[in-house]
C-alpha cells in the first residue's frame, strides 16, 4: 500500500433520527457512542420496534435540523428540529427529560434497550407523516458492541440507536467503481456514513485497514472492526425516496467477498474509536497503520 497517497477525509454525516436524511458537516465532535448526536433517536411501531427505510423509504425525507444552545455543552439544551414534506415542524429537546418520561423496551433487530419516549406531539406528527402507528423515541440506555472487537480496544465500545457499530466509513473510490457499473448513479448518502474518505490507491483499498489515525493527532487512533454488510437501504434515493433495486443487485453481483458473510454484499468499513471527545473536520489527514484480513464473525445479542 502506497504510502505517497494522500488520503483525507472529504464528507462527515451524522443522522440523529435513525433511518432519517442526515447532516452534512464540515466539523464534528466523537463522542461516547460515536459522533455526538448520531441516531440518538429512532422510530418504533405499535410493538414498539424499530422503523427504518427497509419498510418506510419516505423516512428519508424527514430532514433533522440542530438548534444547539452551545455545542461545547450539552446541558445548555437546544432542540431536534424535524421538517417534512405537507407537515408542520415538530421540535424535541437535546436534552429530553428522562427522569420523568414513559421508558418503553424498544426493540432493535435483535436487540431490546429502553427507549424514552418523546411524548404525544411527536407520537402525532410520525403517525400523521408516515400513515400507521408509530412514536418516537430516545436512547435511554447504550448498547455495547460485543462481535469483531479488536483484541486491542481498551475499552467494549457502546452504540446508542445504531444498527450496530459506532461509525461507519467508505471510500470515493469505492464509490466510483460502484457507479462504473451503474446506470442510475448513486451517491454516498445512500450508503449512510459517517465519515467519507478520498485519496485511495484503487477501491476498496479500506477492505484491509484494521488501524488507521484521523486528524493530525497520532492519539486519534479508530480500529477498523469488520465489513458493513448491506440491506435494501442504498436503494433508496436519499433525495427522492424513490427505489432503485439495482444498486443492491449489482452489490451482490461482485461484492460478496466476506467468508463470514458469504450472503451478504459488502460495503464500507464498521468503525470504532479508541478515545472520545476528538474534533474530526473535513480535510484531515488518513493515517493508515496496519493492514490485514477481515471476516464477519456471528452476531452476538448485547
Amino acid at each position: 500500500m502506497s504510502e505517497n497517497s494522500t488520503r483525507v477525509i472529504s464528507s462527515l454525516y451524522i443522522y440523529p433520527l435513525k433511518s432519517c436524511k442526515g447532516i452534512e458537516l464540515k466539523s464534528w465532535k466523537i463522542g461516547q457512542y460515536g459522533f455526538k448526536y448520531d441516531r440518538y433517536w429512532m422510530i418504533v411501531n405499535e410493538k414498539c420496534k424499530v422503523v427504518t427505510q427497509r419498510e418506510q423509504s419516505k423516512l428519508v425525507l424527514i430532514t433533522p435540523k440542530l438548534e444547539e444552545v452551545d455545542s461545547e455543552d450539552e446541558s445548555k439544551g437546544g432542540d431536534l428540529v424535524l421538517s417534512a414534506p405537507d407537515m408542520e415542524e415538530l421540535r424535541l429537546p437535546l436534552l429530553p427529560d428522562q427522569a420523568n418520561c414513559i421508558k418503553y423496551k424498544a426493540t432493535i433487530f435483535d436487540d431490546t434497550i429502553d427507549a424514552c419516549d418523546c411524548g404525544e406531539e411527536s407520537a402525532k406528527w410520525i403517525t400523521k407523516y408516515l400513515g400507521c402507528s408509530a412514536r418516537i423515541v430516545f436512547k435511554s440506555d447504550a448498547r455495547f458492541v460485543s462481535s469483531n472487537l479488536p483484541k486491542e480496544l481498551s475499552h467494549q465500545p457502546k452504540v446508542a440507536t445504531h444498527d450496530g457499530f459506532p461509525l461507519l466509513l467508505i471510500s470515493e473510490e469505492s464509490l466510483s467503481d460502484l457507479n462504473n457499473r451503474l446506470s442510475k448513479l448513486v451517491d454516498a448518502r445512500n450508503f449512510r456514513p459517517n465519515i467519507v474518505v478520498r485519496g485511495c490507491n484503487g477501491p476498496f483499498e479500506e477492505d484491509k485497514w484494521k488501524k488507521i489515525i484521523l486528524g493530525n493527532d497520532k492519539e486519534n487512533l479508530f480500529f477498523v472492526a469488520c465489513r458493513s454488510t448491506r440491506c435494501t437501504v442504498p436503494n433508496v434515493n436519499p433525495d427522492t425516496g424513490e427505489i432503485n433495486i439495482q444498486t443492491l443487485r449489482t452489490l451482490q453481483s461482485y461484492r460478496r467477498v466476506d467468508a463470514g458473510a458469504k450472503y451478504f454484499a459488502c460495503f464500507g468499513m464498521n468503525v470504532i474509536h479508541n478515545r472520545h471527545d476528538i474534533m474530526l473536520n473535513v480535510g484531515d489527514p488518513v493515517t493508515i497503520v496496519s493492514t490485514g484480513e477481515h471476516k464477519r464473525e456471528p452476531y452476538v445479542q448485547k
